[in-house]
């Protein structure tokens, strides 16, 4: 077999790992290759010992948005197939407020998530589909949109917690929770868990009577000065779903973000 054909074989076989229902899995907890920036978090702790208080770590992480508006990074993503967990690398290209966009398996796969919409095609497959939130809002149990997704990855809070919500303290983290907690329209119960020396969020829950999301942050970089979150967990009712772990990161003056669903493709409808 030539070097061409045995490339083509790997690709087939790679991608047929990455079935649709596990692009969906990775969806619904529902997701950059440049210049590797990784420094781990509790590295940057020792070294800053002052311990803010509670009321001005919570006011510092209600005022924290996203600076960066173009990113791109490379990150191995783990999620939940069958019982059993998987991983695969991908890219992410993320235009703030816009547009997520996720390169998969050689290039065999695309999706590109707005503010309306998730799109996927299959170039080995010739395949594609378009939904909306309400699909991935079913599988993880709370209301998302995008917005709520992008903070998710960037590590930024839904919604602002009140300094007087203020639950219970620890040596190294401030709990504050929320009874009546506003997620996109939807009341929730909440908490969030942040540190007190360099005021980034290790924990936030979101729980109502049928569902507990939970999501987990293990380790963040600086980039241009904003701390990202390069290890996070996501967890459903006790269950770990989802793990993204950043590779490698770099912001960008200007980004491309390819997605076209050629016109032969077949659209599949979604169960």
């Amino acid at each position: 077999m030539t070097l061409s054909g045995e490339i083509k074989v790997l690709e087939v076989q790679v991608f047929r790992i990455l079935s649709m229902k596990k692009i969906i899995i990775l969806l619904s907890v529902f997701s950059l290759s440049s210049c590797s920036l990784l420094n781990n978090a509790s590295t940057s702790t020792e070294k800053n010992k002052r311990k803010y208080s509670a009321q001005k770590s919570i006011r510092s992480i209600n005022k924290k948005a996203n600076s960066i508006e173009y990113i791109q990074a490379k990150a191995k993503v783990s999620f939940r197939d069958n019982k059993k967990m998987k991983s695969n690398t991908v890219t992410f290209r993320i235009s703030s407020g816009e547009k997520l966009w996720i390169n998969a398996a050689l290039g065999a796969a695309r999706i590109l998530i707005d503010d309306d919409s998730i799109k996927y095609y299959n170039k080995i497959e010739k395949n594609f589909f378009v939904t909306d939130f309400s699909y991935v809002n079913d599988k993880i149990g709370i209301k998302a949109n995008f917005e709520i997704l992008e903070n998710f990855l960037l590590g930024i809070l839904i919604e602002k917690f009140s300094p007087s919500s203020l639950f219970k303290k620890s040596k190294d983290s401030y709990i504050f929770k929320e009874n009546q907690f506003i997620l996109n329209s939807k009341s929730v119960e909440s908490t969030v868990t942040i540190s007190p020396y360099d005021f980034t969020i290790i924990k936030q829950t979101f729980a109502t009577d049928e569902n507990l999301f939970e999501v987990i942050y293990d380790d963040y970089i600086k980039v241009e000065n904003q701390n990202f979150p390069t290890k996070i967990r996501f967890i459903n009712n006790g269950l770990q779903n989802f793990n993204i772990e950043i590779k490698s990161i770099s912001s960008l003056d200007k980004i491309n973000i390819p997605f076209r669903v050629p016109k032969n493709y077949k659209r599949i409808d979604l169960e």
